[in-house]
C-alpha cells in the first residue's frame, strides 16, 4: 500500500519536472546562460582583392579583407547567438585580425581560424604575396595631332602573381590639362603645345608624349608677287585656324622647283625674309601644319619709282602762335629731291598740297643717314590744330611711292610731348621650338601709341639699324629667327600722333 502511493508520488513529480525542464532550457539558451553548439561555420573573405586556391586564400600585401563565418547553424536555434571570433593562429607575424577586419603585414603564410571559447572550431590557410607589375602598355585608338582629336586608351597589364593580374587597375593623367585632357579612358586634345599621357599601374608608370597643333584651315596671302632686284620682303602670310583665334604651327618655306644657287633669282629665308638676286621667276611653297600653298614671285630690274619714303617721323613745338615741325625720315639711296605734302583737316579733309621741297647734297648724308628739314605753320590765333603730312622722293625717271602720312594733332586735352618718353623694360625670350623671338616692353599708357621695332642683324655685318615692324598696338612683337647665327640688337620707339619717343635702351638677342 505504501509503495503504491510512492509511485504515484514519483509519477507526478516527473510529469510535472519535463515542462519544468523544457522551458528552464529554452530561457537558459535564449539569455545566453547556456551557449549553442555550432555546425557549419566556414571562414570566408567577403570583402577586398583575394584568390581562392583549394587549400587556402591569398591576399596581397598591405591590403586589408573582410572575413565572414558563412551562414552557420546554432543548436538549438532559438539559442542567443554563439560566441565566436576570428583569431590569427601563429606568431609568424604576417596578419593582424581586428574584428573582421584581416591585414596582411608581410609575404609568407598564416593560419586563422574561428574561435567558440578557447576552442578552434574552424581553420584556414592563409598566404601573402607582393605582386609585380611586370609589363605595362598603352595603345591609343585614334589620332591625337591637332585640337579637338578624341582617342580612347586602351591598357595592358602583366603581373607576375597571374591570378591577380585583373585585379591591378591602370589610372591615366596628364601633364598638362590644358593641352590634353584625361576622363577615364577617353582623352582630347583642347589645346596647342605639348603634353605627356602617363599610365600608372602597381607603382609601374610608362610615358607617352604628344604634341598638339592648330589645325590651319586656310593660308591667306597673294599668290602672285613682285619685287625688284636687291629688294627685301616678307611674305608674312595670315595663317587661320579651327578654332580660330589658336597659336599655329610654325611657317616653312620652300622652292617648288630645284636649281643650283647661282641660277635662283632670289633668295628667301627662314623667316620668309626674300631678297631679289637677278630678274627670273621663283615658286614658292609656304607649309603650315596641314595646310600649304604656292606662291609665285617675279624679279624684275630695280626701278627706284616702286621704292618708298621709310620712317617719316616728326617733333613739334610752338612758338609765337607758329606751331614749329621738325620732320625725319630715312634716306632713299639715289634720290637726293623730295616734296613735303601736307592737309589741314580742320579746312579741307581730302586735299593735300605741296608745301616744301628739300634737295639735299650726297655729301650732306650723314651717318645716321636720316634728312631733316623744318616747316612753319601759322596757327592764326588758334589753340588747335590737325594735319597730316607724308613726304615723295623725286627722280629724273619719276616719283617714289609716298611715305606713311603722319598726323600732328594738338588741342586743349593734348597730353603733352611723347618725345619727352622713353620706351622701358625690353626684353626678350628665345622660342627655339618655333624659330621666334618674342619681345615685350612696358607700355606708356598716358598716350595711345603704336609702337616701331628697329632690327640689326650682327650676323649679316649691318652698320645700320631697320625698320622691322610698324604701327604695333599694344606692348609685344613676335621676330623671326633668321637664317645662320642668332645676334640681333634690337630696339622700340613709341609714336604718338606721328612724334616719337625717344628710344629703348638696345638689347642683344644671340
Amino acid at each position: 500500500m505504501i509503495n503504491l502511493k510512492n509511485n504515484k508520488h514519483k509519477t507526478i513529480f516527473v510529469i510535472i519536472s519535463i515542462p519544468i525542464l523544457f522551458i528552464a532550457q529554452y530561457y537558459l539558451f535564449k539569455f545566453g546562460v547556456l551557449r549553442p553548439m555550432v555546425k557549419g561555420a566556414e571562414i570566408k573573405i567577403v570583402g577586398g582583392e583575394y584568390v581562392k586556391d583549394i587549400d587556402k586564400y591569398v591576399v596581397k600585401l598591405n591590403d586589408t579583407v573582410t572575413l565572414s563565418t558563412g551562414n552557420y547553424l546554432k543548436i538549438p536555434s532559438y539559442a542567443q547567438d554563439a560566441n565566436i571570433w576570428f583569431n590569427v593562429l601563429d606568431d609568424t607575424g604576417v596578419l593582424k585580425i581586428e574584428g573582421n577586419k584581416m591585414t596582411a603585414l608581410k609575404e609568407g603564410f598564416s593560419s586563422i581560424g574561428i574561435m567558440k571559447n578557447s576552442r578552434v572550431i574552424k581553420k584556414a590557410a592563409i598566404k601573402v604575396v607582393d605582386p609585380k607589375v611586370q609589363n605595362l602598355e598603352m595603345n591609343i585608338d585614334g589620332d591625337l595631332e591637332y585640337v579637338g582629336d578624341k582617342a580612347t586608351i586602351d591598357s595592358v597589364v602583366e603581373v607576375d602573381y597571374k591570378k591577380f593580374q585583373d585585379t591591378y587597375k591602370v589610372s591615366f593623367e596628364s601633364s598638362d590639362e590644358d593641352v590634353l585632357r584625361v576622363e577615364g579612358n577617353k582623352i582630347k586634345a583642347v589645346g596647342v603645345g605639348t603634353a605627356t599621357l602617363s599610365a600608372n599601374s602597381g607603382g609601374k608608370k610608362i610615358y607617352s608624349k604628344f604634341r598638339i597643333n592648330a589645325w590651319v584651315s586656310d593660308i591667306d596671302i597673294n599668290r602672285n608677287l613682285e619685287i625688284e632686284i636687291g629688294q627685301t620682303q616678307n611674305l608674312n602670310p595670315e595663317i587661320k585656324t579651327s578654332p580660330r583665334g589658336l597659336k599655329h604651327p610654325k611657317i616653312r618655306y620652300e622652292f617648288l622647283e630645284r636649281k643650283l644657287p647661282v641660277a635662283r633669282a632670289l633668295s628667301i629665308n627662314e623667316d620668309g625674309t626674300m631678297v631679289g638676286l637677278r630678274e627670273g621667276k621663283e615658286t614658292i611653297k609656304i607649309i603650315c601644319g596641314n595646310k600649304s600653298k604656292l606662291v609665285k614671285v617675279n624679279v624684275v630690274e630695280d626701278s627706284i619709282t616702286n621704292n618708298k619714303v621709310q620712317n617719316l617721323e616728326y617733333t613739334y613745338d610752338i612758338v609765337d602762335n607758329k606751331l614749329i615741325v621738325t620732320l625725319k625720315w630715312d634716306y632713299l639711296n639715289g634720290v637726293y629731291d623730295y616734296d613735303v605734302y601736307m592737309k589741314n583737316n580742320l579746312i579741307n579733309r581730302n586735299k593735300f598740297s605741296k608745301i616744301k621741297s628739300v634737295t639735299i647734297d650726297k655729301d650732306d648724308i650723314d651717318k645716321s643717314r636720316k634728312i631733316k628739314t623744318t616747316i612753319e605753320i601759322d596757327l592764326d590765333g588758334n589753340k588747335s590744330a590737325n594735319i597730316d603730312i607724308y613726304v615723295v622722293g623725286k627722280t629724273k625717271v619719276g616719283t617714289t611711292k609716298p611715305s606713311n602720312v603722319v598726323n600732328i594733332k594738338i588741342g586743349d586735352s593734348n597730353p603733352g610731348y611723347i618725345d619727352d618718353m622713353k620706351v622701358e623694360g625690353l626684353t626678350a625670350n628665345i622660342d627655339l621650338e618655333n624659330n621666334i623671338v618674342n619681345i615685350v616692353w612696358d607700355d606708356i599708357e598716358k598716350y595711345n601709341c603704336t609702337y616701331n621695332i628697329y632690327v640689326r642683324n650682327n650676323s649679316k655685318g649691318e652698320s645700320n639699324f631697320s625698320l622691322y615692324r610698324q604701327g604695333i598696338q599694344g606692348n609685344e612683337c613676335t621676330i623671326g629667327i633668321p637664317e645662320g647665327e642668332l645676334n640681333l640688337d634690337v630696339y622700340v620707339v613709341a609714336i604718338y600722333n606721328g612724334s616719337s619717343s625717344q628710344n629703348s635702351n638696345i638689347i642683344n638677342i644671340r
